[in-house]
């Protein structure tokens, strides 16, 4: 794991279990009608609790990566706010989203640390949260809450099976495969989220990113289950 914390790996698998029955509700019970406040609140004890349990911000880029979030959260609450998702909400978020190639950028000629870099996949995962709960409250398919639900049925996954969950770089320590998902994960769900996208392309685009994400998350179970075979191979 990147960040030897015993509380990161209890925030991990509380949020995790916490989400994934949040998702649950919202596709099942009518949960883009009922719950706005709650899902907003959620949202932001999950990023003060992830600040808290990580110490951060430290550096410049963790500053910046917190800016983001907020401004992720504060876009989210906008369509419950007004009644629906506007330009000028959608531009935060898009706002938000731009900003994760600021940060990437900052810790690059500044300096990062191992717990920025959790902080960041972290805050990548609220962003996937976010729009896609954006996308099922404005008509599209349930399908989007597969992107949020799949790392946390992986945190779950790999409790169950003593394997370690929060390392950002599980593959050798080489993300590149990830972060290209992710960006495509995020920006789909960006174009899925705008005012004047219809409900069926909605679908498609997030179809395709479920599908990628999917493709994404078996390769860093079939490897993880590959090291630990070899680690405890006599």
């Amino acid at each position: 794991m990147a960040v030897d914390s015993p509380l990161l790996t209890i925030w991990s698998r509380v949020q995790a279990c916490a989400w994934i029955a949040a998702l649950g509700w919202f596709a099942f019970a009518d949960g883009a009608a009922s719950a706005s406040a709650y899902v907003v609140a959620g949202l932001g004890v999950s990023l003060l609790t992830l600040a808290m349990v990580l110490s951060v911000p430290r550096t410049i880029a963790d500053w910046v990566t917190l800016a983001r979030a907020v401004a992720l959260v504060a876009g989210f609450a906008g369509p419950w706010w007004l009644g629906q998702l506007v330009w000028s909400v959608w531009l935060l978020l898009a706002l938000a989203v731009a900003m994760d190639l600021v940060d990437g950028w900052i810790a690059r000629r500044f300096g990062a640390s191992e717990r920025g870099a959790v902080f960041d996949m972290e805050c990548d995962q609220l962003c996937v949260l976010a729009l896609s709960l954006l996308v099922v409250a404005g008509g599209g398919s349930p399908h989007a809450l597969a992107l949020p639900a799949m790392r946390y049925a992986f945190v779950i996954a790999a409790w169950a099976a003593g394997i370690e969950a929060n390392d950002p770089k599980p593959v050798q320590g080489d993300n590149r495969r990830g972060r290209l998902i992710c960006a495509a994960v995020v920006i789909a769900l960006l174009a899925a989220t705008t005012p004047v996208t219809p409900a069926l392309a909605a679908d498609v685009l997030t179809g395709v990113a479920t599908a990628l994400l999917a493709w994404s998350f078996a390769g860093d179970w079939t490897f993880l289950f590959a090291r630990r075979r070899a680690e405890v191979r006599p």
